[in-house]
Protein backbone atom coordinates (compact mmCIF):
# COMPACT_ATOMS: atom_id res chain seq x y z
CA UNK A 1 0.00 0.00 0.00
CA UNK A 2 2.97 2.11 0.53
CA UNK A 3 4.31 1.85 -2.47
CA UNK A 4 0.97 2.57 -4.46
CA UNK A 5 0.38 5.59 -2.34
CA UNK A 6 4.02 6.61 -3.27
CA UNK A 7 2.73 5.99 -7.25
CA UNK A 8 2.98 9.25 -9.31
CA UNK A 9 -1.47 9.70 -9.96
CA UNK A 10 -2.27 7.06 -7.79
CA UNK A 11 -6.00 6.45 -7.16
CA UNK A 12 -4.76 6.84 -3.07
CA UNK A 13 -3.75 10.23 -3.61
CA UNK A 14 -5.80 13.45 -3.35
CA UNK A 15 -5.34 16.71 -4.62
CA UNK A 16 -1.50 17.55 -3.83
CA UNK A 17 0.80 20.90 -3.37
CA UNK A 18 3.60 20.94 -6.03
CA UNK A 19 5.86 20.52 -3.58
CA UNK A 20 4.14 17.77 -2.07
CA UNK A 21 3.92 14.95 -4.29
CA UNK A 22 5.70 11.46 -4.53
CA UNK A 23 9.00 11.59 -3.82
CA UNK A 24 11.88 9.24 -2.32
CA UNK A 25 12.43 5.35 -2.17
CA UNK A 26 9.18 4.53 -2.90
CA UNK A 27 8.03 6.56 -5.86
CA UNK A 28 11.63 5.58 -7.05
CA UNK A 29 10.59 1.83 -6.66
CA UNK A 30 6.84 2.45 -7.74
CA UNK A 31 8.55 4.09 -11.10
CA UNK A 32 10.79 0.52 -11.12
CA UNK A 33 7.93 -1.75 -11.41
CA UNK A 34 6.26 1.00 -14.38
CA UNK A 35 3.36 1.42 -12.16
CA UNK A 36 3.54 5.06 -13.13
CA UNK A 37 2.69 4.08 -16.32
CA UNK A 38 -0.79 1.96 -15.37
CA UNK A 39 -3.29 5.11 -15.98
CA UNK A 40 -7.07 4.91 -15.50
CA UNK A 41 -9.01 1.88 -14.57
CA UNK A 42 -6.24 -0.33 -14.07
CA UNK A 43 -4.40 1.60 -12.45
CA UNK A 44 -7.79 1.89 -10.07
CA UNK A 45 -7.81 -1.85 -9.44
CA UNK A 46 -4.33 -2.15 -8.74
CA UNK A 47 -4.70 -0.20 -5.64
CA UNK A 48 -8.04 -2.22 -4.92
CA UNK A 49 -6.44 -5.32 -5.01
CA UNK A 50 -3.14 -4.38 -3.11
CA UNK A 51 -5.74 -3.05 -0.66
CA UNK A 52 -7.55 -6.12 -0.23
CA UNK A 53 -4.46 -8.43 0.13
CA UNK A 54 -3.02 -5.78 2.84
CA UNK A 55 -6.51 -6.30 4.58
CA UNK A 56 -6.20 -10.13 4.61
CA UNK A 57 -2.80 -10.18 5.85
CA UNK A 58 -3.87 -7.46 8.72
CA UNK A 59 -6.52 -9.85 9.65
CA UNK A 60 -4.37 -13.10 9.29
CA UNK A 61 -1.84 -11.42 11.77
CA UNK A 62 -5.23 -10.13 14.07
CA UNK A 63 -5.88 -13.89 14.61
CA UNK A 64 -2.68 -15.01 15.15
CA UNK A 65 -2.30 -12.41 17.74
CA UNK A 66 -5.66 -13.34 19.71
CA UNK A 67 -4.50 -16.80 19.47
CA UNK A 68 -0.82 -15.83 21.23
CA UNK A 69 1.09 -17.06 18.42
CA UNK A 70 2.97 -13.95 17.88
CA UNK A 71 5.13 -11.76 20.14
CA UNK A 72 4.48 -8.38 21.24
CA UNK A 73 8.18 -7.84 20.53
CA UNK A 74 7.51 -8.60 16.89
CA UNK A 75 4.58 -6.55 16.58
CA UNK A 76 6.13 -3.17 17.93
CA UNK A 77 8.93 -3.59 15.14
CA UNK A 78 6.25 -4.26 12.55
CA UNK A 79 4.42 -1.56 13.63
CA UNK A 80 6.93 1.06 13.82
CA UNK A 81 8.58 0.11 10.47
CA UNK A 82 5.11 0.42 9.14
CA UNK A 83 4.97 4.05 10.55
CA UNK A 84 8.36 4.86 9.23
CA UNK A 85 6.81 3.90 5.49
CA UNK A 86 4.43 6.70 5.82
CA UNK A 87 7.54 9.44 6.03
CA UNK A 88 7.92 8.24 2.61
CA UNK A 89 4.64 8.79 0.87
CA UNK A 90 2.55 11.86 0.39
CA UNK A 91 -0.72 13.18 1.97
CA UNK A 92 -3.32 9.95 1.11
CA UNK A 93 -7.13 9.31 1.00
CA UNK A 94 -8.43 12.49 1.82
CA UNK A 95 -7.90 16.46 2.20
CA UNK A 96 -8.88 17.15 5.19
CA UNK A 97 -5.90 18.56 6.46
CA UNK A 98 -6.40 21.56 3.65
CA UNK A 99 -9.79 22.59 6.28
CA UNK A 100 -8.07 22.01 9.23
CA UNK A 101 -5.31 24.50 8.06
CA UNK A 102 -8.15 26.86 6.30
CA UNK A 103 -9.83 27.58 9.51
CA UNK A 104 -6.62 27.61 11.38
CA UNK A 105 -5.75 30.68 8.92
CA UNK A 106 -8.93 32.16 9.26
CA UNK A 107 -8.40 32.46 13.27
CA UNK A 108 -4.67 33.48 13.03
CA UNK A 109 -3.94 35.34 10.02
CA UNK A 110 -7.44 37.07 9.49
CA UNK A 111 -8.51 37.39 12.98
CA UNK A 112 -11.68 35.93 12.45
CA UNK A 113 -14.21 33.47 13.71
CA UNK A 114 -14.10 29.75 11.52
CA UNK A 115 -17.49 28.35 13.03
CA UNK A 116 -19.08 31.53 11.69
CA UNK A 117 -16.78 32.81 8.46
CA UNK A 118 -15.61 30.14 5.57
CA UNK A 119 -13.26 29.47 3.45
CA UNK A 120 -15.32 31.35 0.56
CA UNK A 121 -14.94 34.17 2.74
CA UNK A 122 -11.20 34.24 2.39
CA UNK A 123 -11.11 32.90 -1.42
CA UNK A 124 -7.67 34.71 -2.36
CA UNK A 125 -5.88 32.30 0.88
CA UNK A 126 -3.20 30.23 -0.28
CA UNK A 127 -5.15 27.19 0.52
CA UNK A 128 -7.85 27.63 -1.78
CA UNK A 129 -7.21 25.70 -5.04
CA UNK A 130 -6.93 22.23 -2.27
CA UNK A 131 -9.57 22.17 0.00
CA UNK A 132 -12.75 20.18 -0.82
CA UNK A 133 -15.60 21.47 -2.73
CA UNK A 134 -17.61 20.47 -0.27
CA UNK A 135 -15.72 22.35 2.71
CA UNK A 136 -15.53 25.82 0.74
CA UNK A 137 -18.72 27.30 2.12
CA UNK A 138 -18.69 25.61 5.12
CA UNK A 139 -18.00 26.51 8.63
CA UNK A 140 -15.60 24.90 11.50
CA UNK A 141 -17.04 21.70 12.54
CA UNK A 142 -14.33 20.95 14.74
CA UNK A 143 -13.87 21.11 18.36
CA UNK A 144 -12.44 24.44 19.75
CA UNK A 145 -9.19 22.67 21.09
CA UNK A 146 -8.22 21.81 17.64
CA UNK A 147 -8.74 25.05 16.05
CA UNK A 148 -7.04 26.52 18.47
CA UNK A 149 -4.09 23.79 17.91
CA UNK A 150 -4.27 24.92 13.55
CA UNK A 151 -4.15 28.36 14.46
CA UNK A 152 -1.76 28.40 16.47
CA UNK A 153 0.32 26.11 13.90
CA UNK A 154 -0.86 28.36 10.65
CA UNK A 155 1.14 31.05 12.27
CA UNK A 156 4.52 29.28 12.02
CA UNK A 157 3.69 27.19 8.39
CA UNK A 158 4.47 29.46 5.44
CA UNK A 159 2.90 27.30 2.81
CA UNK A 160 0.57 24.51 2.29
CA UNK A 161 3.20 21.55 1.63
CA UNK A 162 4.39 22.64 5.16
CA UNK A 163 0.95 22.08 6.99
CA UNK A 164 0.33 19.01 5.40
CA UNK A 165 3.86 17.95 6.17
CA UNK A 166 2.83 19.23 10.25
CA UNK A 167 -0.34 17.66 10.08
CA UNK A 168 1.28 14.38 9.04
CA UNK A 169 4.10 14.24 11.25
CA UNK A 170 1.69 14.69 14.03
CA UNK A 171 -0.57 12.00 13.04
CA UNK A 172 2.73 9.99 13.42
CA UNK A 173 3.51 10.32 16.83
CA UNK A 174 0.00 10.70 18.07
CA UNK A 175 -0.45 7.16 16.91
CA UNK A 176 3.27 5.83 17.70
CA UNK A 177 2.34 7.17 21.74
CA UNK A 178 -1.31 5.53 21.47
CA UNK A 179 0.58 2.40 20.83
CA UNK A 180 2.51 2.90 23.53
CA UNK A 181 -0.12 3.52 25.75
CA UNK A 182 -2.17 0.32 24.60
CA UNK A 183 0.45 -1.80 25.34
CA UNK A 184 1.34 -0.43 28.75
CA UNK A 185 -2.41 -0.19 29.87
CA UNK A 186 -2.94 -3.45 28.35
CA UNK A 187 -0.28 -5.11 29.78
CA UNK A 188 -0.66 -4.39 33.15
CA UNK A 189 -5.17 -5.41 33.33
CA UNK A 190 -4.84 -8.36 30.45
CA UNK A 191 -1.72 -9.37 29.10
CA UNK A 192 -2.45 -12.04 27.38
CA UNK A 193 -4.29 -9.50 24.90
CA UNK A 194 -1.42 -7.15 24.72
CA UNK A 195 -0.15 -8.42 21.10
CA UNK A 196 -3.87 -8.36 20.29
CA UNK A 197 -4.67 -4.81 21.32
CA UNK A 198 -1.23 -3.68 19.49
CA UNK A 199 -2.00 -5.73 15.93
CA UNK A 200 -5.84 -4.18 16.31
CA UNK A 201 -4.76 -0.59 16.23
CA UNK A 202 -1.21 -0.08 14.98
CA UNK A 203 -1.16 -2.78 12.55
CA UNK A 204 -4.44 -1.70 10.97
CA UNK A 205 -3.85 -0.33 7.46
CA UNK A 206 -7.27 1.71 8.10
CA UNK A 207 -5.16 3.54 10.83
CA UNK A 208 -1.96 3.46 9.12
CA UNK A 209 -3.08 4.86 5.81
CA UNK A 210 -6.46 6.35 6.17
CA UNK A 211 -5.94 8.14 9.11
CA UNK A 212 -2.67 8.46 10.19
CA UNK A 213 -1.00 9.00 6.30
CA UNK A 214 -4.10 12.01 5.54
CA UNK A 215 -3.00 13.59 8.73
CA UNK A 216 -6.70 13.22 10.46
CA UNK A 217 -7.25 14.35 13.96
CA UNK A 218 -9.20 11.16 14.89
CA UNK A 219 -5.86 10.01 16.29
CA UNK A 220 -5.61 12.29 18.60
CA UNK A 221 -9.06 11.57 19.79
CA UNK A 222 -7.97 7.79 19.85
CA UNK A 223 -4.71 9.04 21.84
CA UNK A 224 -6.84 10.77 24.52
CA UNK A 225 -9.56 7.77 25.14
CA UNK A 226 -6.44 5.58 25.32
CA UNK A 227 -4.40 7.99 27.86
CA UNK A 228 -7.75 8.34 30.00
CA UNK A 229 -8.15 4.84 30.19
CA UNK A 230 -4.58 4.62 31.57
CA UNK A 231 -5.16 6.83 34.22
CA UNK A 232 -8.29 5.24 34.82
CA UNK A 233 -5.83 2.14 35.67
CA UNK A 234 -3.34 4.36 37.32
CA UNK A 235 -6.30 5.99 39.51
CA UNK A 236 -5.93 9.20 38.50
CA UNK A 237 -9.71 9.92 37.58
CA UNK A 238 -9.46 13.99 37.52
CA UNK A 239 -6.51 13.86 34.74
CA UNK A 240 -8.42 10.97 32.96
CA UNK A 241 -11.56 13.69 32.83
CA UNK A 242 -9.20 16.32 31.79
CA UNK A 243 -7.59 14.02 29.05
CA UNK A 244 -10.73 12.84 27.91
CA UNK A 245 -12.15 16.32 28.17
CA UNK A 246 -9.31 17.38 25.70
CA UNK A 247 -10.11 14.62 23.73
CA UNK A 248 -14.14 16.13 23.44
CA UNK A 249 -12.34 19.32 22.33
CA UNK A 250 -10.63 17.78 19.31
CA UNK A 251 -13.62 16.26 18.25
CA UNK A 252 -17.43 15.71 19.20
CA UNK A 253 -17.46 11.82 19.60
CA UNK A 254 -15.13 11.75 22.91
CA UNK A 255 -18.18 13.05 24.46
CA UNK A 256 -19.70 9.16 25.04
CA UNK A 257 -17.03 7.83 27.30
CA UNK A 258 -16.10 11.24 28.90
CA UNK A 259 -19.90 10.81 30.09
CA UNK A 260 -19.33 7.33 30.71
CA UNK A 261 -16.76 7.99 32.68
CA UNK A 262 -18.44 10.49 34.57
CA UNK A 263 -20.99 8.71 35.94
CA UNK A 264 -18.80 6.23 36.81
CA UNK A 265 -16.77 8.45 39.39
CA UNK A 266 -19.61 9.54 40.77
CA UNK A 267 -21.15 6.71 41.09
CA UNK A 268 -18.15 5.10 42.81
CA UNK A 269 -18.47 7.58 45.54
CA UNK A 270 -20.69 7.20 49.08
CA UNK A 271 -24.12 8.47 48.49
CA UNK A 272 -23.38 11.33 50.42
CA UNK A 273 -20.13 12.81 48.97
CA UNK A 274 -21.92 12.27 45.33
CA UNK A 275 -23.03 15.65 44.95
CA UNK A 276 -19.18 17.11 45.74
CA UNK A 277 -17.87 14.70 43.58
CA UNK A 278 -20.39 15.27 40.48
CA UNK A 279 -19.62 19.64 41.33
CA UNK A 280 -16.11 19.10 41.15
CA UNK A 281 -15.36 16.72 38.10
CA UNK A 282 -18.54 18.52 35.76
CA UNK A 283 -16.71 21.60 37.03
CA UNK A 284 -13.12 20.69 35.63
CA UNK A 285 -14.61 19.53 32.12
CA UNK A 286 -16.48 23.05 32.62
CA UNK A 287 -13.61 24.60 33.26
CA UNK A 288 -11.58 23.22 30.36
CA UNK A 289 -14.11 23.87 28.01
CA UNK A 290 -15.04 27.41 28.25
CA UNK A 291 -11.14 28.32 28.37
CA UNK A 292 -10.92 26.59 24.49
CA UNK A 293 -14.31 27.77 23.78
CA UNK A 294 -14.20 31.49 24.89
CA UNK A 295 -12.46 32.72 22.26
CA UNK A 296 -14.94 31.55 19.84
CA UNK A 297 -18.56 31.99 21.21
CA UNK A 298 -21.28 33.96 19.34
CA UNK A 299 -25.08 33.74 18.84
CA UNK A 300 -24.73 32.79 15.46
CA UNK A 301 -23.81 29.64 16.13
CA UNK A 302 -23.22 29.15 19.97
CA UNK A 303 -23.11 25.02 19.43
CA UNK A 304 -19.31 25.71 18.02
CA UNK A 305 -20.29 23.26 14.81
CA UNK A 306 -22.04 21.00 16.12
CA UNK A 307 -25.73 21.60 14.50
CA UNK A 308 -23.51 22.13 11.23
CA UNK A 309 -21.87 18.75 11.43
CA UNK A 310 -25.09 17.37 12.70
CA UNK A 311 -26.46 17.43 9.29
CA UNK A 312 -23.93 15.94 7.43
CA UNK A 313 -24.34 12.52 5.21
CA UNK A 314 -22.27 10.11 4.31
CA UNK A 315 -22.95 7.58 1.62
CA UNK A 316 -21.52 4.39 3.16
CA UNK A 317 -23.52 5.36 6.34
CA UNK A 318 -26.22 2.54 6.83
CA UNK A 319 -28.68 5.25 8.39
CA UNK A 320 -27.99 7.73 5.54
CA UNK A 321 -28.30 4.73 2.66
CA UNK A 322 -31.90 3.38 4.15
CA UNK A 323 -32.69 7.16 4.56
CA UNK A 324 -31.92 7.69 0.89
CA UNK A 325 -33.63 4.79 -0.70
CA UNK A 326 -36.90 5.67 1.17
CA UNK A 327 -36.46 9.44 0.01
CA UNK A 328 -36.12 7.92 -3.17
CA UNK A 329 -39.18 5.63 -3.06
CA UNK A 330 -41.54 8.34 -1.26
CA UNK A 331 -40.76 11.29 -3.19
CA UNK A 332 -38.51 12.82 -0.42
CA UNK A 333 -40.89 12.29 2.08
CA UNK A 334 -40.13 9.99 4.27
CA UNK A 335 -36.22 9.52 3.98
CA UNK A 336 -35.73 11.27 7.63
CA UNK A 337 -37.33 8.35 8.97
CA UNK A 338 -34.43 5.96 9.14
CA UNK A 339 -32.36 9.08 10.38
CA UNK A 340 -34.70 9.77 13.26
CA UNK A 341 -34.78 6.21 14.05
CA UNK A 342 -30.93 5.46 13.63
CA UNK A 343 -30.84 8.56 16.26
CA UNK A 344 -33.15 7.34 18.74
CA UNK A 345 -31.47 4.05 18.80
CA UNK A 346 -28.14 5.51 19.31
CA UNK A 347 -29.33 8.02 22.08
CA UNK A 348 -31.50 4.89 24.03
CA UNK A 349 -28.54 3.20 24.01
CA UNK A 350 -26.29 5.39 25.04
CA UNK A 351 -28.96 6.06 27.82
CA UNK A 352 -29.10 2.21 28.52
CA UNK A 353 -25.48 2.08 28.69
CA UNK A 354 -25.35 5.05 31.34
CA UNK A 355 -27.70 3.46 33.55
CA UNK A 356 -25.90 0.34 33.83
CA UNK A 357 -22.97 1.74 34.76
CA UNK A 358 -24.82 3.96 37.29
CA UNK A 359 -26.61 0.65 38.90
CA UNK A 360 -23.27 -1.44 38.47
CA UNK A 361 -20.46 0.90 40.18
CA UNK A 362 -21.71 1.26 43.72
CA UNK A 363 -22.55 -2.49 44.00
CA UNK A 364 -18.68 -3.38 43.17
CA UNK A 365 -19.89 -5.12 39.47
CA UNK A 366 -17.77 -2.53 37.25
CA UNK A 367 -14.44 -2.46 36.82
CA UNK A 368 -12.04 -0.16 35.75
CA UNK A 369 -11.60 -2.63 32.71
CA UNK A 370 -15.17 -3.10 32.35
CA UNK A 371 -15.68 0.53 31.97
CA UNK A 372 -13.05 0.34 28.91
CA UNK A 373 -15.82 -1.41 27.44
CA UNK A 374 -18.42 0.37 27.94
CA UNK A 375 -16.92 3.10 26.03
CA UNK A 376 -16.23 0.79 23.27
CA UNK A 377 -19.78 -0.32 23.03
CA UNK A 378 -20.77 3.78 22.84
CA UNK A 379 -18.54 4.13 20.30
CA UNK A 380 -19.40 1.61 17.99
CA UNK A 381 -22.48 1.86 18.49
CA UNK A 382 -21.80 5.60 17.51
CA UNK A 383 -20.20 4.62 14.34
CA UNK A 384 -22.55 2.44 13.04
CA UNK A 385 -25.49 4.63 13.95
CA UNK A 386 -23.87 7.91 13.20
CA UNK A 387 -25.33 9.76 10.05
CA UNK A 388 -21.35 9.84 8.59
CA UNK A 389 -19.36 6.79 8.39
CA UNK A 390 -15.70 7.19 7.10
CA UNK A 391 -12.22 4.83 7.50
CA UNK A 392 -11.18 7.20 10.01
CA UNK A 393 -14.25 6.97 12.53
CA UNK A 394 -12.80 3.35 13.24
CA UNK A 395 -9.96 4.40 14.97
CA UNK A 396 -12.27 6.04 17.88
CA UNK A 397 -13.31 2.80 19.53
CA UNK A 398 -9.42 0.91 18.47
CA UNK A 399 -7.83 1.59 21.16
CA UNK A 400 -10.43 -0.41 23.19
CA UNK A 401 -10.98 -3.15 20.69
CA UNK A 402 -9.37 -5.82 23.52
CA UNK A 403 -11.56 -5.41 26.12
CA UNK A 404 -14.82 -5.93 23.66
CA UNK A 405 -16.93 -8.68 23.47
CA UNK A 406 -17.15 -10.95 20.35
CA UNK A 407 -20.48 -9.55 19.05
CA UNK A 408 -18.95 -6.06 19.71
CA UNK A 409 -15.26 -6.45 18.96
CA UNK A 410 -16.24 -8.16 15.40
CA UNK A 411 -18.58 -5.38 14.45
CA UNK A 412 -15.43 -2.94 15.28
CA UNK A 413 -12.82 -4.90 13.42
CA UNK A 414 -15.15 -5.79 10.82
CA UNK A 415 -16.00 -2.41 9.88
CA UNK A 416 -12.60 -0.89 9.49
CA UNK A 417 -11.62 -3.99 7.34
CA UNK A 418 -14.83 -3.13 5.10
CA UNK A 419 -14.52 0.45 4.86
CA UNK A 420 -10.64 -0.41 4.23
CA UNK A 421 -11.03 -1.59 0.82
CA UNK A 422 -14.29 0.02 -0.52
CA UNK A 423 -12.54 3.75 -0.88
CA UNK A 424 -10.97 2.83 -3.60
CA UNK A 425 -9.98 6.36 -5.13
CA UNK A 426 -9.43 9.87 -3.28
CA UNK A 427 -10.72 11.39 -6.25
CA UNK A 428 -13.33 9.71 -8.47
CA UNK A 429 -14.21 11.58 -10.99
CA UNK A 430 -10.53 9.98 -12.45
CA UNK A 431 -12.79 6.84 -12.49
CA UNK A 432 -16.35 7.46 -13.20
CA UNK A 433 -16.58 3.74 -14.22
CA UNK A 434 -14.67 2.10 -11.39
CA UNK A 435 -16.63 4.97 -8.86
CA UNK A 436 -20.14 3.77 -10.19
CA UNK A 437 -19.37 0.29 -9.01
CA UNK A 438 -17.66 1.27 -5.97
CA UNK A 439 -21.17 2.95 -5.16
CA UNK A 440 -23.13 -0.32 -6.33
CA UNK A 441 -20.76 -2.51 -3.89
CA UNK A 442 -21.16 -0.25 -1.16
CA UNK A 443 -25.03 0.40 -1.14
CA UNK A 444 -25.44 -3.70 -2.12
CA UNK A 445 -22.69 -4.98 -0.37
CA UNK A 446 -21.18 -3.22 2.20
CA UNK A 447 -24.26 -1.65 3.74
CA UNK A 448 -26.11 -4.76 4.13
CA UNK A 449 -23.20 -6.09 6.08
CA UNK A 450 -23.19 -3.39 8.46
CA UNK A 451 -26.78 -3.50 9.24
CA UNK A 452 -26.25 -7.37 10.00
CA UNK A 453 -23.19 -6.35 12.47
CA UNK A 454 -25.02 -3.84 13.75
CA UNK A 455 -28.37 -5.74 14.75
CA UNK A 456 -25.94 -8.60 16.22
CA UNK A 457 -24.15 -5.93 18.27
CA UNK A 458 -27.59 -4.54 19.83
CA UNK A 459 -28.80 -7.84 20.68
CA UNK A 460 -26.10 -9.09 22.01
CA UNK A 461 -26.16 -5.24 24.35
CA UNK A 462 -29.61 -6.56 24.92
CA UNK A 463 -28.94 -9.77 26.23
CA UNK A 464 -26.27 -8.74 28.51
CA UNK A 465 -28.57 -5.66 30.12
CA UNK A 466 -31.19 -8.09 30.49
CA UNK A 467 -29.33 -10.44 32.10
CA UNK A 468 -26.96 -8.33 34.36
CA UNK A 469 -23.92 -9.84 32.05
CA UNK A 470 -20.64 -7.78 31.97
CA UNK A 471 -20.15 -5.47 29.02
CA UNK A 472 -16.81 -7.17 28.54
CA UNK A 473 -15.40 -9.90 27.15
CA UNK A 474 -16.35 -13.10 28.47
CA UNK A 475 -13.03 -14.26 28.43
CA UNK A 476 -11.95 -11.55 31.02
CA UNK A 477 -15.13 -11.89 32.61
CA UNK A 478 -14.73 -15.55 34.34
CA UNK A 479 -11.57 -17.05 35.52
CA UNK A 480 -10.23 -20.37 34.28
CA UNK A 481 -11.84 -23.06 36.46
CA UNK A 482 -9.60 -25.08 38.88
CA UNK A 483 -10.66 -28.33 40.48
CA UNK A 484 -13.97 -27.75 43.01
CA UNK A 485 -14.18 -29.49 46.06
CA UNK A 486 -17.47 -30.20 46.57
CA UNK A 487 -20.52 -28.25 45.70
CA UNK A 488 -19.23 -25.47 47.41
CA UNK A 489 -16.28 -25.31 45.16
CA UNK A 490 -18.44 -25.56 42.05
CA UNK A 491 -20.72 -22.78 43.25
CA UNK A 492 -17.85 -20.27 43.94
CA UNK A 493 -16.06 -21.01 40.34
CA UNK A 494 -19.30 -20.68 38.88
CA UNK A 495 -21.01 -17.33 40.95
CA UNK A 496 -17.97 -15.31 40.72
CA UNK A 497 -15.47 -13.75 38.16
CA UNK A 498 -12.63 -12.03 38.86
CA UNK A 499 -11.99 -7.86 37.85
CA UNK A 500 -9.36 -5.49 38.76
CA UNK A 501 -11.14 -3.74 41.45
CA UNK A 502 -12.85 -6.77 42.63
CA UNK A 503 -14.78 -9.91 42.18
CA UNK A 504 -18.45 -9.74 41.76
CA UNK A 505 -21.37 -12.42 42.08
CA UNK A 506 -22.73 -13.32 38.50
CA UNK A 507 -25.60 -14.00 37.40
CA UNK A 508 -25.48 -16.21 35.46
CA UNK A 509 -23.77 -20.13 35.96
CA UNK A 510 -22.28 -20.82 32.37
CA UNK A 511 -22.92 -24.77 31.16
CA UNK A 512 -19.38 -25.12 31.17
CA UNK A 513 -18.83 -24.26 34.82
CA UNK A 514 -21.46 -26.91 35.53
Amino acid sequence: MAVIGATPRSPYQPTLTPNGRPKGPLRDLATWLHLDLVHGDPQLAIGVLVALVATAGFLLLLREAFRGTVTVGAIAALVVGAHALLLFVPLLFSNDVYSYAYYGRIAAIYGGNPYVQTPLDHSGDLLWNYVGARWVDTPAVYGPAWTSLSAAMSRVLPTPVDHVDAYRFLAIAASLATCAVIVWTVRKVWPERTAFALVAFGANPVVLFHSVASGHNDILVALAIASAFALVVWDHELAAIAVLTLGALVKATALLPLAMLLLWCIARRPPGRRRWAALSHVGLVAGISLVFALPYLQLRDPTLGMLELAGHEGWLSPAAVIGGALDRVTFHTLGWVARLAAGIVLVRCAWVLGREVWRRTPRGEMSSREQAAVWGWALVLLMLLGPVLLPWYVVWALPLAWALPRAARTALIATGALLGVTLWSAMALRYPGGFALNVAIGDWVVVPVLLWLLVRALRDLRSRVQAGLPFEDEAAAAPPLEEPDGEEGVAGAAGHRAGDDGDRPSLEIGAEAL
